[in-house]
């Protein structure tokens, strides 16, 4: 059954991203609550606007334009119970880290799925394998990250970034965000060209206390340890 597109029209659109299995169109939506495509894309971007859904770029199905698709932004509601259950992912804060890089990218697999940047670059020359800070911060604001300030030198990359989406579990376990954020990029990393997984190493750094940032490092694999 359909839903219906009255009461809180937003909500109803919002809640056809949140149980989709990968990003929506604008199309995919009208049809699904029984609007017309410009209402529906009105709603999507108001929800982009508001910061509960993203918007992603497409492989075009033909010639023309790149399409559009949606996802809705992960809010992680982490509550007491789920604090204990967390804790008893590892017996260590390294092997709860390594858990947590495991969901990450399951995670990034299934949000990532047919986006365009997800389709695997084959070639070997560099002039044309993906950037891989770009590759990172396109996947990051995917999740639902915000993405501050990008920083390159000496073929590392920084990328600063809120750790919105991951914000609730950091507080109590920060090594499991961690891991999650290191995952899933390196999921992206590895999707995007099966040169760059050889070429570079992801370390994620803590986030100070009370701060919502986190630090994210590309380094060259010579250089990473």
């Amino acid at each position: 059954m359909s839903p219906s597109i009255s009461g809180d029209p937003r909500a109803t659109v919002l809640g056809v991203l949140r149980v989709a299995d990968g990003p929506v169109t604008a199309a995919q939506v009208a049809q699904q609550v029984g609007v017309h495509v410009t209402t529906a894309r009105f709603h999507l971007r108001n929800l982009v606007d508001d910061g509960k859904a993203t918007a992603v770029q497409l492989r075009s199905e033909s010639a023309g334009r790149p399409r559009t698709g949606y996802v809705a932004v992960n809010e992680l509601a982490v509550d007491d119970l789920l604090n204990i259950l967390l804790g008893h992912l590892g017996g260590s804060t390294t092997e709860r880290e390594q858990t947590g890089a495991l969901a990450g990218r399951q995670w990034a697999a299934r949000v990532l799925a047919g986006a365009a940047h997800t389709q695997p670059v084959t070639t070997t020359d560099p002039a044309l394998v993906p950037d891989p800070a770009t590759v990172t911060a396109e996947a990051l604001r995917m999740l639902g990250f915000k993405v501050s300030n990008m920083m390159s030198a000496f073929g590392t990359h920084e990328i600063t970034m809120c750790s919105c989406p991951l914000r609730q579990i950091g507080a109590t376990h920060p090594e499991i965000a961690r891991g999650i954020a290191r995952g899933a990029v390196e999921y992206a990393i590895e999707a995007s060209s099966p040169v760059l997984p050889g070429q570079y190493g992801v370390h994620v750094a803590p986030a100070p206390e009370g701060d919502c940032e986190i630090t994210l490092r590309l380094s060259r694999a010579t250089a990473h340890h």
